[in-house]
This record gives C-alpha cells, structure tokens and sequence, in this order.
C-alpha cells in the first residue's frame, strides 16, 4: 500500500503569495491546504492536522511567531513540522522564529528548487519518525501484554520476550529468555510439531495456529499454555511470533467440569444399569438355588451360567467405572471402531429392549491419535440425547467411517469446517428430530429442552468443545420427526501440538 500523500498547509495573508506556492507545489503530489491569516491557520492546522506548515511571518493580528508558538502549546499539533517563510534575512528574527518553534526557515524570494528540496526531506524525516513511532507503541504493547509473547527466527532463536514471559518461566529478567531455544521449552513431540508448523508456514502471514502444552522448563514444571503462533517481519527478517497464555487453572476446572459430565450421564443411565445388575444378580441366585435341587448332571451348565452371569456383570461395572475415572489430555493411538464398539457395548447393557442398537465400521479404518476417554464421552452424550429424542424406543446406529472432506465440501458441513482427512464418528436416531429454532441454540452450554432436573444442558456443548479440542469439528443432519444424525470429524492428520 503506498503511503498517503504528504498534506501542506499554505499560510499567507496574501493571496498572490498563496498562488505563488501553489504553483510551485502543484506537480509534486502533496495535498494542499490553505489558511488566509493567523487565526484562519490555528483554526485550519488542528482540524486537518497537516504534515508540513509553510508559513508566512509577517501578518496582521497574528504574525507567524504566534501562530508557531501557539501550535507548539497545543498537544494535537505540537509535532508538526513548521516552516517559515520570511523576508527577514536578520539573525534577531531567526532566532526568534526558533523560540517560538520553527523548525526551519525559507528566505523571500522563495527559491523552487530549494523550497521542493526542503519539502522532500521533511517528508522523509516524517514517514521515519511515523515507523519510529510505529515500532515503539508496537514494542510498548508487546512489552505489557498480559500474555507472554516471544519472536522468534524459524530456527527457534529467540529475538525479544516480553515482561510476562520471564514471569511464566521466573526469568529475573526477559533478556535471560534469549539464552533459551523456544522449541526446547515444550516437550520433544510438541516441540517437534512447532518446529513443522514453523516449517509449513513460512513467510505466509495469514497461516495461524493455536496449541495447548506443557513446559518442561524447571521454573513452571505443571504449567499448561495456549500457543497462538504466526509468522511476521523483524528487523526486515521473516519471524514468528508467539503468543502463550498461562491456562493451567483453566485445564484443572475443565477436567473436574468433564468429570462431572461424565457422572452425569452415569446418573442418566443408572436406570438402565440397576435393571441390568438386577437381571444379572437374578440369573445367578436362580442358578445357585437350582444347583441344591437339580441332578448332579446339570450342575456345571449350572455353574457355567452362573460364571458367565458374573462376568457380564463385571464388564459392565469396569466399562462404567473407567468411564467415570477416566483422565483427559492423554493422547493414544486409538482404533475408532473399537472405542464405538465399546460405547455400543455399554449402551445396549443400559438403555433396554426398546431400543435396538447398530453398529457399523469397517475393520481397516485408519487408527487416530486422540484422547480414548473423550472419544467415549463424545459418543455417550450423543447417544444418551439420542435415547432421549425417541421416548418410545427405536434404533441408535453407531458408525465410523473414513472421509475425505473438500474445499466445496467443507463450506457446506459447519462454519468452522476444514477440508483434509477425516475419521467421521456418526450417531443416528430415529426419534422426533430437531426444529430450526432449537438447532440455533443446540451447542450453547446450559441449553436444554428437558424438563427441570432431568438435564444440565452441558452434554451436546461438552460434545463440541471435545471434538474441538481434537481439531475436528459436528455437522448435524436432522428433520423433524424423521430423526437426527450427528456427525463428529476427527483430522487423521497429526497436529502440532494437543492436550
């Protein structure tokens, strides 16, 4: 973008003098203004905040060594550039205009090539104090933002760290951060992530990217931060810039908050599972009291129901309490299909007969990096809010399937949609399906449409913010009383870095 035209006032109380600059200047590309007096030009200089002030010395009421002083007291005009133009060749009035301010004089009868000379000069030392100025509000709010920002070069040296970085890593002082490799404050795999994501960027200023990790300095040992990372210029060299933001209070309640949501829906499948342990705990008194009356031959199918009862009762109780005790934030190597199965397991054990279970995923689908307890807790809420849609009973179909979203494609699935590689986890009803007006609200947290008590309105939110967090994003197809099918993308390619 070219720089604005440098703006000129012209101020003289004669109009042939005024003519005369204008002439001058008038193949030059300033922009030029005018003022008729002294007065005119206090007026003039402060509404339109010029570059430059030629200005005439002797003029009636206000002369020119007023009017300059006057500028000079003013906070708004106090920088600008002010030259005057003068018949007095004497050394008392040079010294005088420089009292008053004047930051240069040109002598009457005006030379063209030294007036435009001057002008070019001034307009120089301008657009340098301007990026001066510039880089020191830049430099000034880097220096005092809350948040610790590092620049660093693509080789992960750091140029400058503000004030708040040598606080996260209890620095005596930011200059101690430039003994440090940025990369080498992360673990190896995250450090490893940022090293290709400074890689793939490159000069290209609108790739960004935000990360969770945990540093390893010894200073902030338990510290989680959020990285918001891209690339920009210093000192006429491509850069990154870093911005960490201390979230570690912020981890900690959201892992109590998922645990939580997970006792929830435990609760809301308690029902199922006290019907279930019942039938369990029935089959094997049944099996015990017949054994003490039956014949000696029917004893081990006896025994081999009663030990099958058991160990049905005890996976469901194991499947339920790893649910609950889950942790979150560690990434595994997670085959999807088996932790749909998993979820579809434990849901046919607890919603009843009225419900018919499906499940669907083919055997060879590539395997995600993901966290496998909020894969389950994704899938749970979905189906919980399935059996939910569809009071009466009816089919959940759990389904997993390997996609490859398009630039087109991806326009249409959701607002925060990307095209790339995708593991897509499905889960459908056959219930009442959704309105337009509720869908608008569907993903607040605290929404609900359930009665006062049955419901926090946290799943389906919990369900975004999860899917989310594994860089994926929901794409919901619903019609009224035809049903819904929520559909969660999780990105088979590897991010930088993740919690």
């Amino acid at each position: 973008m070219n720089p604005p035209a440098t703006k000129v006032c012209l101020v003289d109380d004669e109009p042939r003098g005024r003519q005369l600059l204008r002439d001058l200047l008038a193949h030059d590309g300033y922009t030029l203004i005018e003022a008729v007096d002294g007065a005119d030009a206090l007026a003039t200089v402060l509404l339109e905040l010029p570059d430059v002030v030629l200005l005439d010395v002797m003029m009636p009421k206000l002369d020119g060594f007023e009017v300059c002083r006057r500028l000079r007291a003013h906070e708004a005009t106090r920088h600008v550039t002010i030259i005057m133009l003068t018949a007095l060749d004497d050394r008392r009035s040079r010294l005088r205009g420089l009292e008053a301010g004047a930051d240069d004089f040109i002598s009457k009868p005006i030379d063209a090539v030294e007036l435009r000379t001057r002008l070019r000069t001034v307009a120089q030392l301008n657009r340098f104090r301007t990026l001066s100025e510039e880089r020191e509000r830049f430099v000034t709010a880097l220096t005092h933002s809350p948040d610790a920002i590092v620049i660093a070069s693509p080789e992960g040296e750091i140029h400058f760290a503000n004030q708040a970085f040598a606080q996260l890593l209890d620095l005596a002082h930011w200059a101690e951060a430039k003994s440090h490799q940025f990369c080498d404050l992360f673990p190896r795999e995250q450090a490893d992530g940022l090293r290709d994501f400074i890689a793939r960027t490159g000069g290209n200023p609108a790739r960004k990217s935000a990360f969770e990790s945990a540093l390893i300095h010894p200073s902030a040992p338990d510290t989680i931060v959020e990285i918001t990372a891209g690339p920009l210029p210093w000192d006429g060299r491509p850069a990154m810039q870093f911005n960490l933001r201390n979230i570690t209070e912020k981890k900690r309640l959201e892992s109590q908050l998922m645990r939580s949501q997970r006792l929830e829906l435990l609760g809301q499948l308690s029902s199922g599972i006290v019907h279930d342990v019942n039938n369990i705990f029935a089959a094997i008194l049944g099996s015990a009291q017949l054994i003490e009356m039956a014949p000696a031959d029917r004893a081990p199918a006896l025994l081999a129901n009663i030990q099958t009862s058991a160990a049905r009762g005890s996976s469901v109780l194991r499947q339920l309490l790893n649910f609950a005790r889950g942790s979150d934030g560690e990434l595994e190597d997670v085959a999807p299909g088996g932790a749909l199965a998993e979820v579809a397991s434990v849901i046919r054990e607890t919603f009843g007969h009225a419900f018919t279970i499906a499940f669907e995923a083919p055997d060879d689908l590539p395997h995600l990096t993901a966290d496998p307890n909020q894969l389950h807790q994704i899938v749970m809420n979905l189906c919980v809010n399935a059996r939910d849609a569809m009071p009466q009973g009816g089919t959940l179909t759990l389904s997993a399937a390997h996609h490859v979203v398009s630039e087109d494609e991806a326009r249409h699935l959701a607002p925060d949609a990307t095209a790339g590689n995708f593991i897509v986890l499905s889960v459908r009803d056959t219930g009442t399906g959704i309105p337009p007006e509720v869908r608008k609200k569907l993903f607040d947290p605290f929404f609900t449409t359930k009665a006062a008590g049955k419901g926090t309105g946290l799943g389906l939110a919990t369900v975004l913010r999860l899917v989310r967090r594994h860089h994926g994003f929901v794409h919901l197809e619903t019609e009224v009383g035809q049903g819904s099918c929520f559909h969660c993308y999780l990105p088979l390619s590897p991010v930088p870095v993740t919690a």
